[in-house]
């Protein structure tokens, strides 16, 4: 086992493996991954095609793009499939909260990410608004 290395990277998750690979293609030699057991043995076993864009840090939303676009290029470029599927979110607040959904909003924009935004409140009568059968959201924007 190696000693020494120009770089490490700590943890093979989705965003390790992703900034492991992506010093690979930038041309650099003395880089070295740790994990503290096999790959995929702790969560990322489960949650590989679960990448979020979306953070509350700027530096975590960046490799989580990165690591969409390098999984979807390495489908195309081997042929095999990553299981990388991309989902859609849904963000709810409070008004109290809205602040921090307006970030988000800003990140998506910033990102080139697709965000629709819904403003309103459920009507009365309305138990649970996600599942109500009546509009109770209407687009703003």
């Amino acid at each position: 086992m190696r000693t020494r290395a120009r770089t490490v990277v700590i943890g093979g998750s989705v965003n390790g493996c992703s900034i492991l690979c992506r010093l690979t293609r930038l041309a650099w030699r003395d880089v070295v991954l740790l994990e503290r057991d096999e790959l995929t043995s702790g969560s990322t076993w489960h949650a590989a095609s679960n990448i979020h864009r979306l953070h509350d840090s700027t530096d975590v939303s960046r490799i989580q793009h990165y690591a969409m676009r390098l999984y979807k290029a390495l489908e195309q470029e081997t042929g095999q499939s990553c299981g990388v599927f991309q989902l859609g979110a849904l963000y709810i607040a409070e008004t109290k909260h809205a602040h921090q959904l307006r970030l988000h909003v800003a990140k998506a924009k910033l990102q080139g990410v697709s965000f629709t935004r819904f403003r309103g409140t459920r009507p009365s009568g309305c138990a649970r608004p996600l599942t109500c059968k009546r509009r109770w959201a209407r687009r703003s924007g």
